[in-house]
């Protein structure tokens, strides 16, 4: 009864009460009104880096990213920036579409909320232009068709990647997942506009974890509209998790393999992606 309490007198301190959250999408739709898309977005990739010093092989994130960013790179839409928000900076193509912020923010056991936060001023600071800003995490991999169904699309509200698949590298097994983004945080494009004002950042702010995401986009007046096809690949396995570091990713690895693709169906789905086991592993 008493934790009740407390979570109850959190939640009106913190503005997390239904009412509260129906008054901030209400101020904020007065604020800036319907979008009006412009003829030239981008993607906006936001993406939280680990520490060298809380990894368990920097190296290992390096390459993570480094297959990360070639799935950007071979998009067939090349209009997309990605901020990279971390203390090391790690090796980054030369591309004026990759940018890193260093930050100083304590590299405690969880800082991603920090990066994410600090991302989000950053961008919005530093991009004078509206786009679809996408929080994407560094070791997941994007379908090379996926920003070009964004921006031919531009609906002026966002997009869920709520089909995807689900890679075990350990056991090299890959499931595809209908429920894509309950799993994985690499799910959503919602549309945002500096061109004129920061209150997009305020938007973003509200958006604490991936699989309320499309719900707030919902109160905000602005859902989300699914891709129509399998969009992303959500790897596990290679030790760098933040779901792993939890001590929680076994359990789900042993139940989803159990209806993992055929080994002909897997070889097919990385070459939709542009990618292999050996690019992976």
């Amino acid at each position: 009864m008493l934790s009740k309490i407390l979570k109850s007198l959190d939640n009106i301190r913190f503005g997390k009460t239904d009412f509260q959250m129906q008054m901030k999408a209400r101020a904020f739709n007065r604020r800036v009104g319907t979008p009006v898309p412009s003829e030239t977005p981008l993607v906006i990739f936001a993406m939280p880096l680990v520490s060298r010093r809380r990894s368990e092989d920097w190296d290992r994130v390096q390459a993570n990213l480094a297959t990360t960013l070639a799935s950007f790179m071979t998009q067939s839409d090349p209009n997309w920036t990605v901020y990279i928000c971390g203390r090391d900076r790690p090796a980054l193509p030369d591309d004026d579409r990759v940018h890193f912020i260093e930050t100083n923010i304590s590299d405690k056991f969880y800082d991603k909320g920090d990066k994410r936060r600090a991302l989000i001023s950053h961008i919005a600071g530093d991009l004078k232009r509206d786009g679809y800003y996408m929080q994407f995490d560094a070791d997941d991999i994007l379908h090379p068709k996926f920003v070009e169904h964004v921006l031919a699309d531009n609906n002026g509200r966002g997009y869920l990647i709520d089909t995807g698949y689900f890679i075990a590298l350990a056991e090299q097994r890959i499931v595809a997942l209908d429920n894509f983004n309950a799993f994985c945080g690499s799910c959503a494009a919602v549309y945002v506009d500096f061109r004129t004002h920061k209150t997009y950042t305020k938007f973003l702010s509200q958006h604490r974890s991936h699989t309320q995401i499309a719900a707030y986009c919902t109160l905000y007046e602005r859902p989300l509209s699914a891709v129509p096809f399998k969009a992303a690949l959500y790897l596990t396995g290679h030790g760098e998790n933040m779901y792993g570091r939890r001590g929680l990713l076994s359990d789900r690895t042993k139940t989803l393999v159990e209806v993992a693709l055929s080994e002909d169906d897997a070889k097919a789905t990385l070459k939709e992606f542009s990618v292999s086991w050996a690019d992976l592993v």
